[in-house]
């Protein structure tokens, strides 16, 4: 695949723990690899409630379209991938949702949005 800078890169698949959480098990993990090896972006997925747990790309090349294709890659992967609800996000980790769509889980309505 090519970013929309030109950054050419493939997209691989693991079920794999979370860095320094091995002991929590194994998540869906999507990773952005470039020709250079450099990990671009990587999301995780919880393979129970399916709901994103993480979603980082480097500095270097975010703005590219990188993480918007993990995510797309990850929906096409039945059943479908969720949002973590707005309280356990970011800043920007709401406005990447906003931007990308899709469904988001569940919340409780007591519970105050993450700031």
């Amino acid at each position: 695949m090519i970013s929309t800078e030109g950054t050419e890169y493939t997209i691989t698949y693991a079920a794999a723990p979370y860095p320094g959480e091995e002991h929590n098990g194994d998540l869906h993990r999507f990773q952005a690899i470039t020709t250079d090896g450099d990990i671009a972006s990587e999301l995780y997925v919880d393979m129970t409630t399916l709901v994103i747990a993480n979603i980082e790309t480097a500095s270097e090349y975010r703005r590219e379209g990188i993480a918007t294709a993990l995510f797309e890659a990850a929906e096409a992967q039945p059943p479908e991938v969720l949002h973590a609800r707005p309280a356990h996000r970011t800043p920007e980790g709401n406005g990447w949702a906003d931007a990308v769509g899709g469904d988001t889980e569940e919340s409780d309505e007591d519970e105050d949005v993450y700031a």
